[in-house]
């Protein structure tokens, strides 16, 4: 259940609108030049100074670049996620995303985890990606 001050993130926006869509159906949608290959985080327009972007599904999978263990909540409707665990995912595609981990507890983080990408529904509208420990 989430606490009624959880902080949603907007997805009205029209550049993040793809990339929330693909979240609702448990999909990585990111944007790449199609003529370089190039993939860019976080969205832009749709024409960007390279030419234009396509969206594609990315795998999902990365490894922890960093992380760190909150034991105090930022935000009070975020108490009950302690201790809560942000990581800084590098993906396999080359950005890097930040984001909750789930299923793992903070003695087993370790830099260079393998990760994958799953997903949590918040509301009709929103469904949040999160990270988990990545099985082989």
């Amino acid at each position: 259940m989430l606490h009624p001050d959880y902080p949603l993130p907007d997805t009205s926006d029209p550049v993040m609108q793809p990339f929330w869509e693909g979240c609702r159906q448990h999909k990585l949608l990111l944007q790449r030049e199609p003529a370089t290959g190039i993939v860019h985080w976080q969205p832009k327009p749709a024409y960007w100074a390279g030419g234009p972007l396509e969206w594609f599904e990315a795998s999902g999978r990365g490894i922890v670049y960093s992380y760190v263990v909150a034991h105090e909540p930022f935000l009070p409707a975020l108490k009950h996620l302690l201790p809560h665990i942000m990581v800084l995912v590098a993906l396999q595609e080359g950005p890097r995303l930040v984001g909750y981990m789930v299923d793992c507890t903070p003695e087993q983080m370790r830099f260079d985890m393998p990760v994958r990408l799953a997903f949590r529904q918040l509301t009709d509208d929103v469904t949040l990606p999160v990270w988990q420990p990545a099985s082989g």
